[in-house]
């Protein structure tokens, strides 16, 4: 492989890394890791483990869990303990008009 052809691989890998990290979520659940599309498209953490997410947890990463209830995926939140936040994050989503 010659150094073009490296740099020009190393760019597209980055521009892909880049596209991803800015518009998805990766979370890992107990049983699996899923692929969460972001509310808003922004740089922020991309990978978050919410198998110990705890109710001060969830408050630290509204976003997040604001992502998870967006993408009909409520079962993360139940999974991690935390159902009775659910009808808080719909009317959120309600105000946002979505």
């Amino acid at each position: 492989m010659t150094r073009l052809s490296s740099f020009v691989l190393g760019l597209i890998v980055g521009a892909v890394g880049l596209y991803t990290s800015e518009n998805y979520y990766v979370v890992r659940s107990q049983e699996t890791l899923n692929l969460i599309p972001k509310v808003a498209s922004k740089l922020e953490m991309p990978y978050y483990d919410i198998r110990k997410f705890t109710s001060n947890d969830w408050q630290a990463h509204p976003s997040l869990a604001l992502a998870i209830v967006q993408s009909k995926k409520e079962g993360l939140l139940v999974e991690s303990g935390l159902s009775g936040m659910q009808s808080q994050l719909e009317g959120l989503l309600r105000s946002f008009g979505k």
